[in-house]
């Protein structure tokens, strides 16, 4: 792709003036202008970055940093950058950008939509004159057959960590014994777009778990999801068949199958950065041998929002489940699994810097069981309903070790009570992950 002169002359302007910051900042900034222009742009990157660290935060700073990471070729951190600016008088200039940056990360409908953000914002002319020439080339069979392809995308983590209390399923009584652990998480995500509307999807996922100290509490599962998705204004909708099938220490637990229904925009009103979704999913259930109680149907609605405040992003969503098993009935005893549950997940996400990003997770579920548990005790029949509340919080770091590759430290606390004692309990996990994009 051509470099636009627009770049090259924002980074010969003054940054702004030098007395304003430290020595420090004034040098690293002079010489990210000097190494930029002499062409070395690694370390133009360091210098800008070393005056961002010192202290500066401005607009010019903001446009260097993007236009440095988009020569290098780091298009999600040029796409932070520019993002910042946003919100500010350059807003038209920046979406620009970002148009150009998605061109050059392959996503010319990603960029239409920027270039049409540009020339909304009421840009200068000459980049209202850039962005007509960028949607002049994009327009009609061009974007058609650049859109109408297999986009795949994969992800891969390696975690190690430790759980504080094993069980067999969350909603099982915990054992009191705790674990080293290693864990596997591996996806991809393939779409094929049919036109500038429609396009079908497909996602995998692979997932196991490993305990040191005790192997029959290892897990594993496998899902595949089918999409038929097209969109509606704003709004993306479809239809997703589900197959799922999760093992308990080499035997299987349960096989699902069902579909799903969701729409999502990331443009909803009142605000238009609020995103938003919902979905409806229910799913066949059939329990392995051995688990033949959990046999039945499940049902999810799921409704969220978010929204981005600068540099924190907030989120948040409801659950409700749905559960018809067949349940535990055996002589002397009854035991229920099909559980109605109402779940609320509150999510907040800060970005620190562009390779460090802090997050942290509230979540309350309460869940009550369709029908009294039955046990004989001292020779009584004791009957008692089982009700739960689940409470939880967790906290994690993201740092990008490279465009592709980032480590993730996390820790989760999860505290259960319940009206029946043996399913109280409290857990810690503690998981250090390496994870990769593709």
């Amino acid at each position: 792709m051509r470099l636009l002169f627009i770049f090259l002359f924002l980074l010969g302007q003054p940054l702004l003036a030098q007395s304003a910051f430290s020595d420090g900042a004034s040098e690293a900034l002079a010489q990210g202008v000097v190494q930029f222009q002499q062409g070395n742009l690694g370390q133009a990157r360091e210098s800008f970055e070393q005056a961002a660290q010192l202290g500066v935060q401005s607009p010019s700073l903001h446009y260097n940093l993007g236009v440095v990471c988009y020569r290098l070729g780091d298009y999600p951190a040029a796409r932070q950058w520019f993002s910042r600016l946003l919100d500010s008088d350059d807003r038209a200039l920046a979406a620009y950008n970002l148009g150009l940056v998605a061109l050059a990360d392959d996503r010319p409908g990603e960029a239409c939509r920027w270039f049409e953000a540009s020339l909304a914002a009421s840009p200068p002319e000459s980049v209202q004159r850039l962005a007509e020439q960028q949607l002049a080339q994009l327009d009609g069979p061009a974007l058609l057959l650049a859109e109408r392809r297999v986009d795949a995308y994969g992800y891969l983590s390696l975690g190690a960590g430790y759980d504080s209390n094993l069980s067999a399923t969350p909603e099982d009584s915990a054992s009191n014994q705790g674990s080293a652990l290693g864990e596997v998480v591996a996806a991809g995500s393939f779409d094929y777009a049919m036109d500038a509307d429609r396009w079908l999807s497909m996602d995998l996922i692979a997932f196991a778990r490993h305990y040191v100290e005790d192997g029959d509490y290892d897990q594993q599962l496998l899902q595949a999801r089918f999409g038929v998705m097209r969109s509606w204004g704003p709004w993306a909708v479809g239809v997703r068949p589900v197959v799922s099938r999760s093992w308990l220490d080499g035997d299987s637990l349960e096989t699902r199958w069902g579909a799903e229904l969701l729409a999502r925009s990331a443009e909803c009103l009142p605000a238009e950065d609020l995103r938003c979704d919902v979905a409806f999913a229910l799913e066949q259930v059939d329990g392995g041998d051995g688990y033949q109680a959990y046999d039945g149907q499940w049902y999810q609605l799921k409704a969220g929002l978010g929204y981005p405040l600068g540099d924190l992003d907030l989120a948040g969503e409801y659950r409700l489940e749905l559960n018809n098993r067949e349940d535990l009935d055996v002589p002397e005893r009854f035991v229920s699994v099909s559980p109605t549950r109402h779940e609320l997940i509150l999510e907040a996400n800060y970005q620190l810097s562009p390779e460090l990003a802090l997050a942290g997770e509230l979540s309350v579920r309460q869940s009550r069981y369709g029908k009294p548990h039955r046990w004989v005790e001292s020779g009584m029949l004791v009957e008692r309903r089982r009700e739960d509340v689940l409470t939880g919080v967790g906290l994690m770091a993201e740092y990008d070790l490279t465009a592709r590759w980032l480590l993730r430290p996390q820790w989760f606390f999860r505290h259960q009570q319940s009206e029946l004692n043996e399913y109280d309990y409290r857990q810690h996990t503690l998981l250090l992950s390496l994870e990769g994009v593709f």
